[in-house]
């Protein structure tokens, strides 16, 4: 099983417009909204390409109840804690002229010390020695990156996999602590936040990326949008070019990616199917409107035109 873990899930408002103009009044051509949240993303780009995740984290307030009710009748499974407040609401503007997208976050309520126990309780039941936990986005006040670290280590205890995918203070954090998740997943913004410096061009990235694998990251994945993905693995180094396609927006890309990563590992497909089929669910969440994610037929059609190559071989390293 793969189970995707939220912390800080969300209602996803997009509001498109042609130009935008600050201080001024934009006219607001469509708006859409739909659940969010980077695991709720990657467990609704998991059951469009044909698998049954189980969705897990926190749905405070009406708003998370109504989280609940979207996953479900999309055929989703869920282990959902709901407690009083209410699920917070993120803006994206849309600027069509220039192609950018803007994100207005908002923090989310506190959540109390029982709905951690009890997530922590259900979700360890859930874990075998085959399940991938993904531990992906923001973490809501009062909690910090200590809850993750607690389940990447009681994962492991019970032979599982993790693959994380957070900012710069949540990968940081497991850094310097001694447990490390299976795989970690950034983009090339998040790695420069992470390095504090740059990480312009192939050999930047892939230095940064070898850094982390030599502090104990068995499979670090780097994502660069248009410029395609670089993977530190166990099974070698990667470089995967993603075939160009008009975007639409790009929210969203980058859970669509990991993903379509972990179904292809899940299903055997090797480290360079498996990130052929991530990049072309990535790009294909590019061919949908706001916060919309990817159509399973797109993915199919954009598959063939992905090239992943090897940078070089490398000798087995262990977890």
């Amino acid at each position: 099983m793969i189970i995707t873990l939220t912390l800080n899930p969300a209602i996803d408002e997009t509001v498109e417009v042609d130009g935008f103009s600050e201080g001024d009044t934009n006219r607001v051509v469509a708006i859409r909204r739909d659940i969010g949240g980077k695991g709720i993303n990657v467990a609704r780009v998991l059951k469009e390409l044909g698998y049954e995740p189980l969705a897990s984290g926190f749905a405070p307030g009406n708003l998370g109840r109504m989280i609940e009710d979207s996953l479900v009748d999309a055929g989703i499974g869920t282990e959902l804690v709901t407690f009083a407040g209410e699920t917070r609401t993120n803006i994206t503007v849309v600027n069509r002229a220039q192609h950018s997208h803007t994100v207005l976050a908002a923090a989310g309520p506190a959540v109390p010390p029982e709905a951690v126990t009890q997530l922590r309780e259900r979700l360890l039941r859930r874990i075998r020695s085959d399940t991938w936990l993904v531990l992906a986005g923001s973490i809501p006040p009062p909690l910090d990156p200590a809850l993750h670290i607690e389940l990447i280590a009681a994962v492991a205890e019970r032979g599982g996999a993790t693959a994380l995918d957070a900012d710069g203070p949540v990968v940081e954090a497991m850094l310097a602590s001694p447990v490390r998740a299976t795989l970690v997943k950034l983009n090339v913004h998040e790695l420069a936040r992470l390095q504090r410096s740059s990480v312009d061009g192939d050999a930047a990235v892939l230095a940064a990326a070898r850094a982390l694998q030599r502090r104990g990251v068995p499979d670090v994945v780097v994502t660069r949008g248009e410029r395609g993905a670089i993977a530190v693995t166990r099974e070698g180094e990667f470089r995967a070019l993603s075939p160009a396609v008009q975007v639409d927006s790009a929210v969203g890309a980058g859970d669509g990616f990991l993903a379509g990563l972990l179904l292809g590992l899940k299903g055997g497909r090797g480290w360079d199917g498996a990130l052929a089929l991530a990049s072309a669910a990535g790009a294909a969440v590019c061919l949908t409107p706001g916060t919309a994610l990817c159509r399973a037929k797109d993915v199919r059609e954009l598959l063939p035109r992905v090239v992943v190559e090897p940078i070089r071989e490398r000798s087995h390293v262990r977890r």
